[in-house]
């Protein structure tokens, strides 16, 4: 048995028995646990893709008990500057 999809890779399955219905429910077998897992395999680089958080966004105002806003740090370093 030979299953085409649109896209991606073919799926391949065979399989004998004396039965030629028993072979059938085995080919179907086969078929069905390689879809599956070809599926899982697509899902999970999905969730793994998640998983990386995003960066966070840079933020104008820098507030740091030290230093306070950005324009204050900039002030204190132009006049720091200017005493040298």
């Amino acid at each position: 048995m030979i299953a085409v999809p649109r896209r991606g890779q073919s799926f391949i399955a065979s399989a004998t028995h004396e039965d030629p219905m028993a072979a059938v429910d085995l080919v179907l077998d086969k078929m069905s646990q390689q879809l599956r897992r070809t599926k899982e395999k697509s899902e999970d680089k999905r969730k793994r893709s998640e998983r990386v958080p995003a960066p966070p966004l840079p933020s104008d105002e820098v507030v740091d008990e030290k230093l306070g806003t950005y324009q204050d740090a900039v002030q204190e370093f132009s006049d720091n500057l200017g005493k040298e």
